[in-house]
């Protein structure tokens, strides 16, 4: 089609495909126009004969000479090897070029059932059909659907000595009517397994029954009776779980689909305007009216829009992890093309008028076989609800996965916390945490690490390398190599956690100095290092590779886990899991030395992790809590946070909502008049919380909540173990979740929930609203 559209060999995709179809008019296009057209229009509108609709076996056998039906089978059994995304691009310019609307399906058709029976693997049945197959001495259809559910069989199968013996009706078969060969979909009688078997036309009990449908007269449809059809076993297709294999077939079925369609729509946009363009109203042509080139508009984009879907899923066959059984872009495209082919039929009825219901112009042949579509590889509410099924699973499996690789980071943190903990327990270092640090100890299996098994030195110069090496990183003295790592130090149990927490170690680095999101694209050493010592880069990578974070390709190209991308590419979660990095390393240190590290910027929930949590409040709480849009619209709306983080959760939070007056409170008084009070309870002591929720409630107007973003403690044993040290590390022996929420009640606060929480995180946000 002609545009005004840059012209489409100047962009990668469009340009390899663009290549192709004109491969494909070179080829086959002076084929469709004197052996296909010729006589499509009675083939199509004869209804005297079912047998006189159909396209020779003539044609067949002269598009296999011609290399149409090898074009996408492997050279192996005579084709030229062309990949599905070629293909697809020959099918619809088929479509587009052919008045027949059938014959690119029954072209299609056969050859994607070839690549059934040759990816079969069975010697004997490949030798005796493929060839002749690919050569169009034969043509093969598919039997599968009986009833609207496609995966609903009553035909069966038995096995009775050497043969199975087949029964039941196949009531919609493509190219029945032509076919000398039939794979056909049956259920084991005895196991209920679906099973596949060829069966051959001439075989004793199969019937073939001329199929009289409203369009698509000449896709040779037909039904297909077998009563006793005795096969022998070398024809067994697939011998377990065909129904597998039938939707591989029908996958690649509803891209041919979309393709075919496409093609055919762009023919019918095309004949539509020349029908056009002759015609005049009141002295002026059809086409210059407003409304004629608007619905010519809208046309087009349902065009180009389909063109996009299934150029898009054509692209998606070459991807290496594509599912085996069921493509979301293929049922995507097929949809919406099929909507779309709809919709174009209308309008076209609409600008054609009359002659859109008489049968000798195109457009009421074209309406038929575009209903036909609807049917064909699952109804469209069938693909909706098969979509919606997928796009479930699929998000809700993404943030699994996500949370899982967070996860396995957290778990790496627990075995640096339970080094720290087993070398405090023997050195007696901060008497005030003895219990947390044996509770630590006993999580991790440590107990038996006792005083005077020479482990206890080798410990300590571990983790001083390991904290010297934090040191010099963020005084921009990165050296030259890793320093001695803890393999072959410990045995046991301690050597296994010293491997884990020096992987740990390794990630911390890797994401202070950016490695990790470097690679989030695949990269070789040097690319990785970018400014840091190779040497060192090398070794990194190394614990890195060892530690799962990061994988080492057959090309030598390492790439972080992309799972861990949504907190490494920016962003408030990047910045909350940065934090639960550093606050790791300081926490350590403080137990090491008794000297605390960082202020309550670290503290769970507050600092570097309140943008996540202001987003959650404004994106997700909001709607949630009674009221509070209202007051904090209010003129003079005021927001309280005592964070106590240096200004950084109200920073966060005022942020987020741009119009209101957030505070930065040193205290709560009454006179605040809050909309909202935002009190993270990390490091406080039960007292301390006792005093400042029931200050807060004295501040809140009428109606206004408190939101306590609080420690979530990680169910695993030693993370929990972890947490609680991490916690009195802080200065608070943190709060119990029931005991929070009695404390609100007993002072008088009302709807009191967990609003929401995140286990990956390790926060959940208590939520309560004064009467």
């Amino acid at each position: 089609m002609t545009t005004a559209a840059p012209d489409p060999a100047e962009y990668g995709l469009e340009a390899e495909a663009e290549r192709i179809r004109a491969e494909a008019r070179r080829r086959f296009a002076g084929f469709v126009r004197d052996m296909v057209n010729p006589g499509s229009y009675f083939r199509e509108h004869d209804r005297r004969d079912a047998a006189r609709h159909v396209i020779g076996r003539d044609v067949i056998s002269q598009a296999a000479e011609i290399g149409l039906l090898g074009f996408s089978l492997p050279v192996s059994v005579g084709g030229e090897g062309r990949d599905t995304f070629e293909w697809g691009l020959v099918v619809e310019e088929l479509a587009r070029i052919s008045l027949d609307p059938g014959f690119s399906v029954l072209i299609d058709t056969t050859v994607e059932i070839t690549e059934v029976l040759r990816s079969s693997g069975h010697t004997e049945l490949i030798d005796r059909y493929v060839p002749d197959l690919v050569q169009g001495r034969r043509y093969v259809a598919l039997g599968a659907y009986e009833s609207k559910d496609p995966y609903d069989y009553e035909s069966t199968a038995r096995l009775e000595g050497e043969e199975w013996v087949l029964n039941g009706t196949k009531h919609f078969v493509t190219g029945g009517l032509v076919a000398d060969l039939f794979v056909m979909f049956v259920r084991d009688q005895a196991s209920n397994d679906v099973l596949a078997f060829a069966v051959e036309a001439d075989d004793p009990g199969v019937a073939v029954l001329p199929l009289e449908t409203m369009g698509l007269r000449s896709m040779a449809l037909a039904q297909v009776v077998l009563h006793d059809v005795r096969v022998p076993q070398w024809r067994q297709v697939w011998r377990a779980d065909a129904l597998s294999e039938f939707n591989t077939y029908a996958r690649g079925r509803r891209i041919m689909t979309a393709c075919g369609t496409v093609g055919a729509l762009e023919g019918v946009l095309a004949n539509c305007v020349e029908a056009l363009s002759s015609r005049r109203r009141s002295g002026r042509r059809v086409l210059d009216y407003p409304n004629v080139e608007r619905s010519i508009g809208e046309m087009r984009v349902l065009l180009e829009a389909s063109r996009a879907a299934t150029l898009r899923a054509l692209n998606g066959t070459r991807y290496p992890g594509r599912d085996a059984y069921f493509d979301e872009l293929a049922t995507i495209a097929k949809h919406h093309v099929t909507e779309s082919a709809l919709r174009i039929g209308q309008l076209v009825l609409n600008l054609q008028g009359g002659e859109g219901y008489i049968s000798t112009f195109p457009w009421e042949g074209f309406m038929r076989n575009v209903l036909g579509l609807i049917g064909g590889q699952g109804a469209q509410e069938l693909l909706l609800l098969q979509l919606g099924q997928r796009t479930i699973v699929g998000l809700e499996g993404e943030q699994m996965r996500e949370s899982a690789a967070e996860l396995a980071v957290a778990k790496l943190a627990d075995s640096w916390w339970a080094l720290h903990a087993a070398e405090s327990s023997q050195r007696d270092l901060a008497e005030q945490s003895s219990d947390a640090i044996r509770a630590v100890v006993s999580a991790a299996g440590l107990e038996g690490a006792g005083a005077g098994q020479g482990w206890l030195g080798e410990l300590t110069a571990l983790l001083d390398r390991a904290h010297a090496l934090v040191d010099a990183v963020r005084s921009g003295q990165v050296p030259e190599a890793m320093p001695q790592e803890p393999t072959g130090l410990f045995e046991g149990r301690l050597g296994e956690m010293a491997e884990r927490a020096w992987g740990w170690l390794a990630c911390a680095v890797a994401q202070e100095t950016g490695l990790l999101a470097r690679m989030l694209r695949p990269s070789t050493l040097k690319e990785a290092a970018e400014g840091l010592p190779e040497d060192f880069t090398r070794d990194l990578l190394v614990v890195l590779t060892g530690a799962g974070v990061v994988d080492r390709g057959s090309d030598g190209r390492y790439t972080t886990d992309q799972r861990l991308e949504p907190v490494l590419i920016g962003g408030p979660r990047t910045a909350a899991f940065a934090a639960r990095q550093r606050r790791a390393l300081a926490r350590a240190s403080h137990l090491r030395t008794g000297t605390p590290g960082g202020g309550r910027e670290l503290l769970t929930g507050s600092g570097a992790e309140a943008p996540i949590l202001a987003d959650v409040l404004v994106n997700t709480l909001l709607s949630r809590l009674d009221g509070l849009s209202q007051l904090l619209a209010a003129p003079g709306a005021r927001v309280g946070c005592v964070a106590d983080d240096g200004g950084r959760s109200a920073a966060a939070l005022a942020q987020r909502m741009p119009f209101t007056d957030v505070c930065d409170l040193a205290g709560i008084e009454p006179v605040d008049r809050l909309a909202l009070l935002w009190a993270p309870t990390a490091g406080q002591a039960l007292v301390d919380l006792r005093r400042a929720i029931t200050a807060g409630k004295q501040a809140l107007v009428p109606g206004g909540w408190v939101v306590l973003p609080t420690p979530l403690p990680p169910k695993r044993r030693l993370g929990a173990a972890s947490a609680r040290l991490d916690l009195e590390l802080a200065g608070g022996t943190g709060v119990l979740h029931q005991d929070l929420e009695t404390l609100l009640r007993e002072t008088g606060f009302g709807q009191v929930r967990t609003a929401w929480q995140d286990t990956v995180l390790g926060i959940r946000l208590t939520v309560a609203r004064r009467p």
